[in-house]
């Protein structure tokens, strides 16, 4: 049986995304079906853990399209 995702990720995030991302999906299932979940869901809810709202601390969305490598405000999480 797959463990939640936030137990196989030890640096608290999903990988190639930002580690302030969260979603209601993050907190059960496997990473494999979060991270699917984030890439091809239109009606997902995300929000960052630095503003705890669905804003970033950059005053954008907080979308699982946008939370990565190359906004200003994101730390990726390796794989």
């Amino acid at each position: 049986m797959s463990e939640p995702a936030g137990a196989r990720s030890g640096t608290g995030g999903l990988p190639g995304f930002c580690r302030h991302l969260r979603t209601k999906r993050y907190y059960y299932g496997t990473i494999e079906e979060t991270v699917e979940t984030a890439d091809h869901s239109t009606t997902a809810q995300f929000w960052c853990l630095r503003t705890m709202r669905v804003i970033g601390p950059d005053e954008a969305p907080v979308t699982a399209r946008t939370c990565r490598a190359g906004r200003a405000c994101c730390e990726a999480v390796e794989a």
